[in-house]
């Protein structure tokens, strides 16, 4: 019986390490994605707000965040559809109100 408790408790010992591991792990796995998400919305937000700016170099700084956050590596693909929407919501308008006569150029990821 000595013998089983000698061998049994540091094998339990360290299962319960490597448990303990797993779930920490998975803890900061889902912390990060969570952090990801929010730091999108927020730099979302933030581009929204100033390209929706009646100043018109405000207005392109926001529009150059915007493209500039559709190509960060921090977007999740989940997210990319939404930001393309928000662009071509912004862009379209803002286009619009240049063809007249100077012209902008606001290229898009293929």
């Amino acid at each position: 019986m000595a013998l089983v408790l000698a061998v049994a408790s540091p094998l339990l010992a360290f299962l319960g390490v490597l448990a303990g591991q797993w779930v920490a792990r998975r803890g900061a796995r889902e912390m990060g994605v969570r952090w990801r998400r929010e730091e999108t919305m927020r730099m979302l937000r933030w581009s929204v707000d100033l390209a929706t700016s009646t100043d018109p170099s405000t207005s392109g700084l926001g529009v150059v965040a915007l493209f500039g956050l559709q190509e960060s590596e921090i977007l999740r693909a989940a997210d990319q559809e939404l930001i393309s929407r928000i662009l071509a919501a912004i862009v379209s308008p803002v286009e619009s109100r240049y063809s007249g006569g100077d012209e902008i150029v606001l290229e898009e990821e293929a």
